[in-house]
């Protein structure tokens, strides 16, 4: 199965960006035939109010949605709002149909994937609109257009509750479209059969950011061309043994250990590969969120840490108290300038009581610099960027037992 694309072109003064249309490639999430009462309940801090919205989601319902059902997603998105961090609100086209399969929950993906805007990594690598706009902090598409699209099918028992408490013959959406979302915001390769002997690997001869995270024992990358030509047989072959998610943040999360993701002997369109492995993350454990199927009785209101790490890994701006073991992390109190910057940047340190080093990420979560700032407590350091590619960033200033992070733009 192929999915067609429309190619755009934008162009500004700058840089030349390529959108690509990719609402035709989705993801699926089926019911599992076991029903089981498992809960994973939300982080503490979401519960109690004190983690704040830092990613709005503006969902747009189609009619059919009912008002029950609408809360409950707007929970979910909640959710992922008080772990991301972009300025630029996420825009979500949720539809409510039949989908003539009772087995289908609901399927998601980007609308549109961009490349080569400004701050993109890698230039000839595809990246999810809402994760594009993260990292530029403005919008790429229109205001009006949705960056995610999700279906969910109406036909099935759903659990609208927030609660955790899931019957054991219904399904809970709040846990489903969180799935979704997930898919949204990048998990999802572009891995795609094209015969029963083959599949292909990229758009329009480009690799998606998840792609490239992907290996397969003993570490051969699926992007390497030389090993798995694309569409090919050794290719499939490769996506239905072990797979494992590499980047590090996810493995870091997952105890130094890559990630297994759902790699059936049958290659599964829309399900293989964009999922974690459902044998090593089961029911009711912290990373059960994305794996490929939701039972009935099963409520995962919390991404899990692995999930948080991968999405780390593809370029998502986190709260860094995710990714480190600082209990306590000061987000947006570190003053940067000038920002956007072009050689060098001062840090003000007036409320950092020990400053000991400043680490500066890239906005694919890999580490670009770290300098030496001890002895410049309630004062300025400074960091040299004139060397960094243009991008987004973010800076991390531990002190004793929390920190302060922000963001610099690299121009």
């Amino acid at each position: 199965m192929r999915f067609a694309f429309l190619l755009l072109l934008f162009c500004t003064s700058l840089t030349a960006q390529d959108a690509i249309d990719s609402s035709g490639h989705i993801i699926t999430c089926f019911t599992r035939d076991t029903a089981v009462g498992a809960f994973q309940p939300p982080r503490a801090e979401f519960v109690d109010g004190s983690a704040p919205i830092t990613t709005t989601f503006n969902l747009v319902f189609t009619d059919s949605v009912p008002e029950a059902a609408r809360a409950s997603m707007q929970f979910a998105a909640d959710i992922w709002g008080s772990y991301l961090q972009s300025d630029v609100p996420i825009r979500v086209e949720v539809d409510w149909r039949d989908e003539k399969d009772d087995r289908l929950l609901a399927s998601a993906g980007p609308s549109t994937i961009y490349r080569a805007f400004p701050g993109a990594v890698d230039p000839d690598v595809w990246y999810p609109v809402a994760l594009a706009e993260a990292i530029v902090g403005e919008d790429l598409n229109e205001t009006t257009e949705a960056d995610i699209n999700v279906v969910v099918n109406s036909t099935a028992n759903w659990n609208f509750s927030t609660d955790g408490r899931v019957p054991r013959n219904r399904i809970d959406l709040s846990t489903v479209f969180l799935h979704e979302l997930g898919h949204g915001l990048g998990f999802l390769s572009s891995v795609d059969s094209t015969s029963d002997t083959s599949v292909s690997i990229g758009f329009n001869n480009r690799f998606i950011i998840y792609d490239l995270f992907l290996e397969t024992p003993p570490g051969r990358s699926l992007v390497d061309a030389t090993l798995f030509p694309s569409p090919s047989p050794e290719l499939l072959a490769a996506v239905i043994e072990r797979l494992d998610f590499v980047g590090d943040s996810a493995v870091a999360k997952n105890n130094g250990e890559p990630v297994p993701l759902f790699a059936p002997e049958t290659f599964d369109v829309g399900s293989s590969v964009s999922h974690l492995d459902e044998n090593t993350y089961r029911a009711g454990r912290p990373n059960a969120l994305m794996t490929p199927s939701v039972a009935a009785g099963e409520a995962v209101h919390d991404p899990g840490p692995v999930t948080l790490g991968i999405l780390f890994d593809l370029g998502w701006p986190l709260r860094f108290d995710l990714s480190t073991s600082v209990p306590e992390v000061v987000a947006g109190r570190l003053g940067i300038y000038p920002n956007p910057a072009t050689d060098l940047v001062r840090l003000s340190l007036e409320e950092v009581l020990s400053p000991t080093v400043a680490i500066l990420y890239g906005a694919d979560g890999r580490e670009v610099r770290r300098q030496d700032i001890s002895g410049s407590a309630g004062r300025e350091a400074q960091l040299a960027v004139n060397d960094l590619p243009p991008g987004l960033y973010t800076l991390f200033v531990p002190d004793g037992n929390r920190a302060f992070s922000g963001r610099l733009m690299v121009r």
